[in-house]
């Protein structure tokens, strides 16, 4: 009776396994058909290897805060190494971070600067366009027929 047992536990085990093959066969036919669609519809999968991708997606100012920080924790540890008192690390720190503070003000006016329009162009006041979106007469005599 062991040896039907046996038997009987091995037959259940195979047909477990069959029916996960199966099972993943299906999922596996259902991942080759969406990637088709995908593929006709133009997406492909990015390439994460290039380079000029990975820049493109760091925001500009990454190297400049990078940088930033690195002058921090350099003056930090220049100071600390150095044996200074308590109140010497914190004035250099304090020393450090205004000039951070500068450099970021500096580069803020000229964004600034950059981004306003020349000065032989108008600009647009509140009032001008108010008035750009206030509906025409046509349009007000049409919308008021409309709701009678």
């Amino acid at each position: 009776m062991s040896e039907t047992r046996s038997e009987a536990d091995e037959l259940e085990a195979a047909a477990r396994a069959f029916a996960a093959a199966d099972g993943f066969e299906r999922d596996a036919a259902e991942l080759r058909a969406e990637l088709r669609r995908l593929r006709a519809a133009g997406r492909t999968a990015p390439s994460w290897g290039s380079r000029f991708e990975l820049r493109s997606a760091l925001p500009d100012a990454l190297p400049r805060i990078a940088a930033e920080a690195a002058f921090l924790i350099a003056v930090a540890v220049f100071v600390g190494v150095a044996g200074y008192g308590a109140v010497t690390i914190v004035l250099a720190m304090a020393a450090a971070w205004l000039v951070v503070i500068a450099i970021e003000s500096v580069l803020l006016r000229e964004r600034r600067a950059a981004a306003a329009p020349p000065a032989g162009e108008p600009t647009p006041d509140g009032e001008a366009f108010l008035e750009a979106l206030r509906p025409s007469p046509a349009a007000r005599s049409r919308s008021s027929s409309a709701l009678r």
